[in-house]
This record gives C-alpha cells, sequence and structure tokens, in this order.
C-alpha cells in the first residue's frame, strides 16, 4: 500500500516554519495521522494551528526584529511606491489596455496591478532581511496590513464601484505581500540548501 501525499501547499507552509526538533516533531506526527485516513481539511486546520502557534512563539521572542520587520516593510513600501510612481506603469498600461479593452476593464486591471507591484516587493524585502524568522515577520507585515486596509475601508459606502474597487485593490496587495515574503522565504530555504 503507497503512502497517502499530505497537501503539498500545507506541508511546505510548514516547512517554512524554523526548524528545531519540535517543529520536526510535529510534522512527522501530522505526517503519521495523515496516513491513518484523515482528510486533507484536517490536515490544513492542523498546520495552521502549528503554524499560529509557532508564530505566536516567535513574536514573543523575537519582539525587536517584528518592529524592525515592519519598519522594513514601510520602507520598502515608500520606495516601491515612489519607483512605480516615477515610472509611470500605471500610466502605461492603462494607455495600452484602453484602446483594446476599454476604460472600466482598463480600471480594474490597474486597480490590481498597482497594489500587486507596491506590496509584493516590500515582502521581499522582508523575508530577505529577517532569515531568522522569515515566515513570521511576512505574516505579521500581512496581518498588520490587512489591519490597516480594514480601518481604511471602515468609512467608505459600501458596495458602491469607488469600495469595489478598493476591495480588488486590497485583495492584490495582500496577494502581492504574500507572494513577494514567501517567495522571498523560499529563495532563503532554497539557498541555504544549495550551501549546504
Amino acid at each position: 500500500m503507497s503512502a497517502l501525499k499530505p497537501p503539498v501547499l500545507a506541508t511546505w507552509l510548514l516547512g517554512l516554519m524554523d526548524s528545531d526538533a519540535w517543529q520536526d516533531a510535529v510534522a512527522g506526527d501530522l505526517f503519521e495521522d495523515y496516513q491513518q485516513r484523515r482528510s486533507s481539511t484536517w490536515y490544513w486546520r492542523q498546520v495552521l494551528m502549528v503554524v499560529a502557534i509557532a508564530v505566536g512563539k516567535d513574536l514573543r521572542h523575537h519582539w525587536v526584529l517584528a518592529f524592525r520587520a515592519l519598519a522594513v516593510a514601510i520602507l520598502s513600501l515608500c520606495l516601491a511606491h515612489s519607483l512605480v510612481s516615477e515610472l509611470g506603469v500605471v500610466r502605461r498600461v492603462m494607455h495600452m489596455a484602453s484602446p483594446l479593452l476599454g476604460w472600466w476593464p482598463s480600471v480594474v486591471i490597474v486597480a490590481a496591478l498597482e497594489p500587486f507591484l507596491i506590496c509584493g516587493p516590500a515582502g521581499l524585502a522582508v523575508a530577505l532581511t529577517h532569515r531568522k524568522c522569515g515566515a513570521t515577520m511576512v505574516l505579521l507585515y500581512v496581518a498588520a496590513l490587512f489591519a490597516i486596509l480594514v480601518c481604511l475601508c471602515a468609512n467608505r459606502a459600501h458596495w458602491t464601484p469607488g469600495c469595489v474597487v478598493f476591495w480588488e485593490s486590497a485583495v492584490f496587495a495582500l496577494a502581492g505581500a504574500l507572494f513577494g515574503g514567501f517567495l522571498g522565504c523560499a529563495w532563503e530555504g532554497f539557498s541555504r540548501t544549495r550551501a549546504i
């Protein structure tokens, strides 16, 4: 009988946490329990609980790094915003897409592209400057970004076109932050394994 493969993304996320004896034991126990015909939903729930506990432990022990990660994120966001504005990426995309797609689809594309291009490099910078607890610091950055976006939307009239475009931008900002951050974590893991 062949071994059941647990969800790859969940296993990868579990592997991003600091690997110590506890983490390896938990990963082994989860894998063994999954072999007992547990569901993928059960596995995901267990992995998310382990990640939450590991993030809480890392933030409690490395609170100075947490403040530094937020400072790096803010500086990177400001730099990326000025670069995107200076290079005129949004204006160029809007200029090229409008004749082909029309005005409204172009606005939707720009509303998705700009926050992704701004928040992605900030997540990458947070991951690359915090090698010890990279995944924890990326998740902290994404949580802070989410809190800021929710506060910004609190005073908007809901279900208006402006609010819908704002939430589209917010989703792509969070996606860019996660993509850039986990790309940096994966790059660190890849470069560590190549050095060994």
